[in-house]
C-alpha cells in the first residue's frame, strides 16, 4: 500500500498508534487517554502524535464521537492543521476494521467500558456504548465495580469473599472508606476501579465469587455480540480489548460465541481506514456509524 499511513487507536486507558509503510508495521510511543467527551484538549494531543509522524494520511479511531456530524467535522478541522487527510470514526469502527481487515464481522470491545459493532456488508449495528453510569456491562470498570461490592459484602459479613477482599484492599488501599470517598467524589475517573480488573481476572481459578463476576462479564459481552447477530445475521465474532487477556473469561466468550482473536489491532485498522477513506479510494464502510455516543474507551 503506497504511502505512510498512521493509524491512532484512542482508548481509556491510552492511546496506541502505528505507521504502515511499504509493508512493515512500524509501533509508535504510546500516547495519553483520549474521550471525545470526558477529555479535554484531546485534538491538540491527536495533532502531536500527527505532527510527530508526518504521514500521508491519518485514521483515527476516538471514542466518544457521538453523532457522524462530529466526526467528519473533527476530521476536516485535523486535516486542515495536519496537512494531510485525516480520518475521524468511532472506536469501535476502527477495532471492527482491524479484526476482520475489512470484511463483515461482529467486534465486541471490552477495555475501560465496552461496546459491540457488526457490519454485514451493507448494514451496520451497535450495542452497548452506554458509557459507566448506564452500562459498559462485561468492561474492566464493571468487573472492578463488582468486585468492590463483593467486598463491601464480606466487611459487612454479608456474602462477597475473603480472598476478593484481600484483593481489593491490596491493589487500591486497605481502607474500603477512603476508595469509597474517592469514586463517589471523582465517578468520572474510571481507572480507580478498572485497575482492579486484572487481579480478579487472575483470582477466578481459585475463588467462587471471582469465578462469578468473570462468568458473568463474559456473558455481558456475549450477550452485545448476539444483540448484532439477531438484528443482522450470524457473523463472526471477534473479541478486542485487555479484558480478554484473561484466559477465564475469554474460554467462556468463546464457548458462548465461539469468537476469534482479530486479524489486526485497532490501530492498524485505522491506519487501513485512512487508506480506504482517501479520495483517491473511497469505500462504501469508510464512513462512521453511529446512533449514540460509545464511551467505551
Amino acid at each position: 500500500m503506497p504511502g505512510r499511513l498512521l493509524g491512532i487507536d484512542a482508548g481509556g486507558s491510552g492511546t496506541r498508534a502505528v505507521v504502515l509503510e511499504a509493508g512493515e508495521e512500524i509501533r509508535q510511543p504510546d500516547g495519553p487517554p483520549m474521550n471525545a467527551l470526558l477529555t479535554s484538549g484531546f485534538a491538540e494531543q491527536l495533532l502531536s502524535i500527527i505532527g510527530a509522524v508526518g504521514p500521508t494520511a491519518a485514521g483515527i479511531g476516538l471514542p466518544g464521537v457521538h453523532q457522524t456530524g462530529q466526526a467528519h467535522e473533527l476530521g476536516q478541522a485535523l486535516t486542515r492543521q495536519a496537512g494531510c487527510p485525516v480520518h475521524v470514526t468511532g472506536d469501535a469502527d476502527t477495532a471492527r476494521y482491524g479484526a476482520f481487515l475489512g470484511a463483515p464481522g461482529i467486534v465486541v470491545i471490552a477495555g475501560t467500558g465496552s461496546v459491540a459493532l457488526g457490519w454485514d456488508g451493507e448494514r451496520f449495528a451497535y450495542a452497548g456504548g452506554h458509557g459507566f453510569l448506564l452500562g459498559d456491562e462485561g468492561s474492566a470498570y464493571w468487573i472492578g465495580r463488582q468486585a468492590v461490592r463483593a467486598a463491601l459484602r464480606w466487611e459487612e459479613q454479608v456474602g462477597g469473599s475473603e480472598l476478593i477482599y484481600g484483593t481489593v484492599t491490596q491493589v487500591t488501599g486497605p481502607d474500603l472508606e477512603v476508595l469509597i470517598g474517592q469514586v463517589n467524589a471523582h465517578p468520572g475517573d474510571r481507572g480507580r476501579l478498572a485497575v482492579l480488573a486484572p487481579a480478579v481476572t487472575a483470582i477466578a481459578g481459585y475463588d467462587p465469587e471471582a469465578q462469578r463476576i468473570v462468568r458473568r462479564a463474559a456473558e455481558h459481552l456475549a450477550a452485545l455480540a448476539e444483540s448484532i447477530r439477531r438484528r443482522l445475521s450470524p457473523l463472526p465474532v471477534a473479541g478486542v480489548g485487555g479484558v480478554f487477556r484473561a484466559p477465564a473469561l475469554w474460554a467462556h466468550f468463546t464457548d458462548l460465541t465461539g469468537a476469534a482473536r482479530p486479524l489486526a489491532s485497532a490501530a492498524v485498522g485505522a491506519a487501513l481506514l485512512a487508506a480506504a477513506c482517501t479520495p483517491a479510494s473511497p469505500s462504501a464502510s469508510c464512513s462512521f456509524h453511529g446512533r449514540r455516543a460509545s464511551l467505551s474507551g
